[in-house]
């Protein structure tokens, strides 16, 4: 035993931990903190949290009852926890919706914050969304090119990344067409002075200095969204060292952004010679190319009066994003399995509990009984879970196993198994121990220990409510219990 001085028994023995084994522990813990009485459950977090910041971070979301007790009842600091790592949509507009200032600026450092999300914190704190370190630059595009004015303006603001020369450019539309010239002059007074705008805000920049900027702003929008920056680009894009199906699709790409086309332009152009046959190609399919220019673009001539002209392009179908169809599948009940190393007996299941642990599957230990084989005495009647819960180790693998969101999940789809029982049998030992609350320390003292602890879980609240576990006297390694079956429980 290693002697530690109090109050610094989790946090020393945590800082032994390797970052992978602490992303698995984690996980044990918030399996565990499923089981924990709904109203005690961020106690234990803040706990959980006070000796490891990042304790969300696991690679996937908590599961949803920890969610759920955190967004009801934990404080901010827990909350901004939650925030800085969740990836789900859901989560992080509930979070939004909280409106505290702190969780906002945790939400702003969350690289996993979808789009929608994000466009909410930008409009509610421009400044703060200008300078947020979960930058995206293609979220910063769809900001740029979106109609509404606010997100827009607030996309504005954001000097980072490279776009096309379109985004900027109809962004200052969109804020023109929504607030006019005054909303343009306000805006540009807040650009920031770092690295320069980019040459659309220039041309903004330099409209709203003069007495009447309408014509000058007009000219800007018509030097980066007109028929001849489009014309431009496309000449630009006809490399003759590219293949002509590449050539193609940089076309199409460039004709999606908004640019006002002048068809009498267009078919100037190409009349004139000024237009490569491919830029001719990709413009003819438009749907909204008006067909007397259709004939110029594919012939170069204009149409001969009294022959007809050719129908309008068929508009595509816009394409519907996926949509994963809801489920309602309730596993089915299936009879049950082998028994293994517990035999037909109850006194050879006890016998078996008493003297051997309890692996996840087979492929860990084909001698030793599995979840499986548990599951299978619980289903026949052998062990009733009250009989079990005391008895089974180690106790990570029992907390996690029925705490993980498929365990708990079987609470109500499938309240016939086994797992289901262990897991209401398991949160009522949990809800007995506590007792209405417990000390922080106790909380804090299963954190170094959970994931390691070779024995049941009643040794291990014991241990942990005893004279060591509130005082902190030791703590034992990894390397020390070492417990291989719940290090390699798999993470559902």
């Amino acid at each position: 035993m290693v002697a530690v001085p109090e109050k610094r028994s989790g946090a020393v023995a945590y800082e032994e931990l390797t970052p992978n084994q602490r992303m698995t522990n984690r996980f044990h813990l918030a399996c565990l903190a499923t089981l924990i009485p709904y109203h005690q459950r961020p106690a234990a977090l803040e706990a959980w949290l006070d000796i490891d910041p990042a304790l969300f971070f696991m690679g996937f979301d908590p599961p949803a009852p920890v969610v759920e007790s955190v967004l009801r009842l934990g404080g901010t600091r827990l909350r901004a926890a939650l925030a800085h790592t969740v990836g789900d949509d859901g989560t992080q507009r509930a979070l939004f919706d909280l409106d505290e200032s702190e969780v906002d600026s945790a939400l702003l450092g969350n690289h996993r914050l979808g789009y929608e999300t994000l466009c909410l914190l930008r409009v509610r704190d421009p400044i703060a969304g200008a300078t947020s370190r979960s930058y995206h630059q293609g979220h910063h595009r769809r900001a740029l090119f979106s109609n509404d004015a606010d997100l827009a303006a607030a996309a504005l603001l954001d000097l980072r990344g490279e776009h096309p020369p379109t985004a900027r450019a109809t962004a200052w539309e969109t804020v023109r067409a929504a607030g006019g010239t005054a909303r343009v002059r306000e805006l540009a007074g807040l650009l920031p002075g770092r690295g320069g705008p980019t040459d659309a805000d220039t041309d903004v920049v330099a409209a709203c200095a003069e007495a009447d900027p309408e014509p000058f702003l007009d000219c800007a929008a018509e030097r980066r969204l007109g028929t001849g920056a489009l014309l431009r680009r496309l000449r630009a894009a006809h490399r003759p060292d590219s293949p002509p199906w590449k050539v193609q699709q940089v076309m199409r790409s460039i004709l999606k952004e908004p640019y006002r086309i002048d068809w009498r332009l267009v078919a100037a152009a190409r009349l004139g010679g000024r237009l490569p046959r491919t830029a001719a190609e990709v413009l003819r399919s438009r749907p909204e190319c008006p067909p007397e220019v259709a004939v110029v673009l594919r012939t170069g001539r204009p149409a001969v009066p009294g022959r007809p002209l050719p129908p309008p392009a068929r508009e595509a179908e816009a394409r519907q994003p996926p949509r994963r169809p809801s489920s309602h599948w309730v596993p089915p009940w299936q009879p049950p399995g082998d028994t293994g190393p517990f035999g037909d007996t109850a006194a050879s299941a006890l016998q078996a509990l008493r003297t051997m642990a309890v692996v996840y599957d087979a492929h860990r230990d084909p001698e030793a009984p599995h979840l499986g084989h548990l599951s299978a005495v619980l289903e026949r009647g052998q062990l009733s879970a009250a009989e079990t819960v005391p008895l089974m180790r180690p106790a990570s693998l029992l907390t996690s196993w029925v705490g993980q969101h498929s365990g708990w999940a079987d609470v109500s789809r499938a309240a016939w198994s086994g797992r289901s029982a262990l897991h209401v049998e398991t949160a009522a030992l949990l809800a007995r121990w506590s007792n209405g609350g417990v000390p922080a320390e106790w909380w804090a003292a299963l954190l170094p220990r959970l994931w390691h602890f070779p024995g049941t879980l009643p040794e291990l609240l014991t241990e942990v409510s005893g004279p060591s576990g509130s005082s902190g006297s030791h703590s034992d390694g990894p390397e020390r219990h070492g417990s291989k079956e719940a290090a390699d429980l798999p993470r559902y």
